[in-house]
């Protein structure tokens, strides 16, 4: 048994999402967003030789000059993983992350048929946020399931690195990791035109650079789908314009108001049972009044506008909160963590 095949199989009845190895320091892993420990001890040998086992040449040659790289392997016994290796204090450390085998059905996920409808439409930006491992790569591969078995569509993703492994069906799948086959993701979406691509994927949009360059794409006609951090969708907005220079917001608020379709983001929130995590969403859909508010930087109606609109397919955290406090799935404790407004949630 190979030394990740032995610590797995101390883990595998405990539904673990990420485990962590530093040399000459306990397992650590993490279920349901919780940190826990083994009692096992693992020793810099065993991280080296579980990278070298699972890399590939190209992979330890960016380790032995950046002194980091992502990568993703199917490791036989255990399943589809993303290595983040790396050096600590000047030793191998490596954080492991498990990659479900499972497609989400967007309905499964909470995902309603306005919604859909949207997701569907050609062309248009479609961000999905979450704090890290909080679901949006989750997210992002069931909206691409979902267009793989309903639509001709030619995708195109850059990943850092490919999680999600995608068998063609009425679509077709071009998979890009970075650093193995792409530089950046800046040089990946540049790259996207030579396919001439439907739909493009990209794992940030959090740079300048790689904003612009997906902006370029939807008004070549493309649905660009691209993650980014956490926040609700009035937060994630004010971060794309708010990290340009002051001269060029007015353009990409312009361009954003424009393009936008949609902005799905994520969080996981404790149940009052202690059985697991439930998914919360704060949900924009960028209707001809979004579009004004947005484009004439009158954000202060944002809020009120997404809270008015859920008929129309729109959410907000605040609001999937209080339909979880009323069934009695979370606590008030967990509401007021969870609100962004939490006067909503006093008394």
């Amino acid at each position: 048994m190979s030394e990740l095949n032995f610590i797995w199989d101390k883990l595998k009845d405990k539904n673990v999402s990420d485990v962590h190895l530093f040399p000459d320091q306990q397992v650590y892993y993490r279920v349901n967003g919780v940190l826990y420990k083994l009692d096992t001890i693992v020793r810099e040998d065993q991280i080296k030789k579980i990278i070298l086992t699972t890399s590939t040449p190209k992979a330890r040659e960016i380790l032995g000059h950046q002194r980091q790289v992502t990568y993703g392997e199917t490791v036989e016994g255990i399943g589809r993983l993303r290595f983040s290796a790396f050096f600590e204090r000047g030793r191998f450390a490596v954080s492991l992350r498990v990659i479900s085998d499972k497609f989400f059905e967007l309905e499964e996920l909470g995902i309603n048929e306005m919604q859909k409808k949207v997701i569907a439409q050609k062309s248009g930006l479609i961000i999905v946020a979450s704090p890290s491992g909080e679901g949006k790569s989750t997210t992002v591969a069931a909206i691409l399931n979902y267009m793989n078995h309903n639509f001709e569509r030619n995708i195109y993703t850059v990943e850092n690195p490919v999680e999600f492994v995608y068998k063609d069906d009425r679509a077709s799948f071009i998979q890009r990791s970075i650093p193995i086959d792409v530089s950046n993701f800046y040089k990946g979406l540049l790259d996207a035109y030579r396919v001439n691509p439907d739909v493009v994927v990209t794992d940030s949009i959090t740079y300048s650079d790689t904003v612009n360059q997906a902006l370029n794409l939807c008004e070549n006609g493309c649905t660009v789908i691209a993650t980014t951090d956490g926040g609700d969708s009035l937060q994630i907005i004010e971060r794309i314009i708010g990290v340009r220079e002051p001269d060029e917001r007015d353009n990409v608020r312009q361009r954003l108001s424009a393009h936008l379709k949609m902005i799905i983001s994520q969080r996981l929130v404790p149940l009052s049972d202690n059985s697991g995590r439930t998914a919360i969403f704060d949900i924009l859909i960028n209707s001809p009044q979004m579009k004004n508010l947005i484009k004439n930087d009158n954000m202060s109606m944002f809020r009120t506008l997404q809270t008015q609109s859920e008929a129309t397919g729109m959410r907000t955290f605040d609001n999937s909160l209080k339909n979880l406090l009323k069934k009695k799935l979370i606590t008030p404790k967990t509401a007021m963590e969870f609100a962004i407004d939490k006067t909503n949630f006093r008394g």
